[in-house]
């Protein structure tokens, strides 16, 4: 049961006990004895049922107001009347929310108070009522530790859950670690040395009066062995370090491209992965500029607007320019955009190419 349901009901019981104390029940020797009783209870009962949080010493003295008002309202009344049910209210309260000690403490004291004003009565009611008194605290009680093993339980299952995300991302960064490590031991490794061999290559044709054409062949394979030897440091370098700022990294990547200007408008909160499909699409975007591009101006905007964030990388050649061919850069950018559920359009435009990332703010 919910708590706002669970104080409706609790309340429910209280107009009953009272109507029944003085309709039901013989009425009271003492009237106003009775009332003050009462209205007290009444108060204390309230108290108990919405359970407040402050002040803290405000719970505990309702429960014992509560107590002693339905041990002085049978005073009052001069023996039984339906008002015990304070006292067993007051009970269930003390069991399950005051410590130990003070709860048996508060049930001694009301089955002393309830004991010396029912004396009168016959002996065996009077017992069963005391006995009754109790079983309702050790069910308190018993309800009390049986949430808090529940509480144990939710949070041995949360620092479990913790423990295993930290697993987790200590094997994703052991992956990517790995990774790097592959990509620097073979690819990097691999270009490097092509770009040596290709620089003595071309030392060798202009020592031996190649043609013209044919040294800028070899130059422009030394310039891309180059560039894939940049590309490669760079993924090693990302895979190796935390993520960076969105508007750092992107600051970064233009600062690494020729006639390449930043825009950015507007901020917004990305999680890991979105940003990570920005740089890495703005970092694609990029070097396919340069390489099918070279000299032309590229312009890259980043805007967050309209519930999404937009990402246009546009270089300007004066004329739409053939689409790129023989690589996987533009497949990646599109399984990486699917990914992170974003749209990614890739094409010549009026004056060049374009490529257009809009990724929902959701993701």
């Amino acid at each position: 049961m919910n708590g706002p349901v669970r104080v409706v009901a609790t309340l429910f019981w209280l107009p009953v006990i009272l109507i029944s104390a003085y309709f039901s029940d013989p009425p009271p020797a003492r009237p106003w004895p009775a009332a003050i009783a009462a209205v007290a209870g009444g108060l204390a009962y309230v108290v108990v049922a919405v359970r407040p949080g402050r002040p803290r010493w405000l719970d505990p003295t309702a429960i014992v107001v509560l107590a002693a008002s339905g041990i002085a309202f049978m005073a009052a009344c001069g023996g039984w009347s339906s008002v015990l049910g304070f006292c067993f209210f007051a009970m269930v309260a003390a069991g399950t929310r005051l410590p130990a000690t003070a709860a048996v403490g508060v049930l001694v004291a009301t089955m002393v108070g309830v004991a010396v004003v029912l004396r009168a009565e016959q002996p065996l009611a009077l017992g069963l009522a005391l006995l009754g008194l109790a079983g309702v605290l050790l069910l308190g009680m018993g309800r009390r530790e049986s949430v808090r093993r529940e509480e144990q339980r939710e949070l041995q299952l949360v620092n479990a859950a913790r423990v295993q995300e930290e697993h987790a991302r200590a094997a994703a960064l052991a992956e990517r670690a790995r990774i790097a490590r592959d990509v620097h031991d073979v690819l990097a490794h691999s270009l490097s040395a092509l770009a040596v061999q290709l620089q003595g290559a071309r030392l060798m044709l202009l020592r031996d009066g190649a043609p013209v054409d044919t040294l800028a062949q070899i130059e422009r394979a030394q310039h891309l062995a180059s560039e894939g030897l940049a590309e490669a440091r760079r993924a090693v370098t990302a895979l190796r370090t935390t993520p960076v700022d969105l508007a750092d990294g992107l600051r970064a990547l233009v600062a690494d491209t020729p006639d390449a200007t930043l825009e950015i408008d507007g901020d917004a909160e990305l999680s890991a992965t979105a940003q990570e499909t920005v740089l890495r699409t703005a970092q694609e975007a990029l070097t396919n500029a340069r390489r099918h591009a070279a000299g032309a101006p590229v312009s890259v905007h980043l805007r967050h607007r309209d519930g999404a964030t937009e990402l246009e990388v546009r270089d300007r050649t004066g004329a739409p320019p053939p689409a790129p061919t023989g690589g996987y850069g533009l497949v990646g950018m599109a399984e990486r955009a699917a990914l992170a559920g974003a749209d990614l359009s890739a094409g010549p435009v009026e004056d060049g190419w374009r490529v257009l990332l809009r990724l929902p703010r959701s993701g």
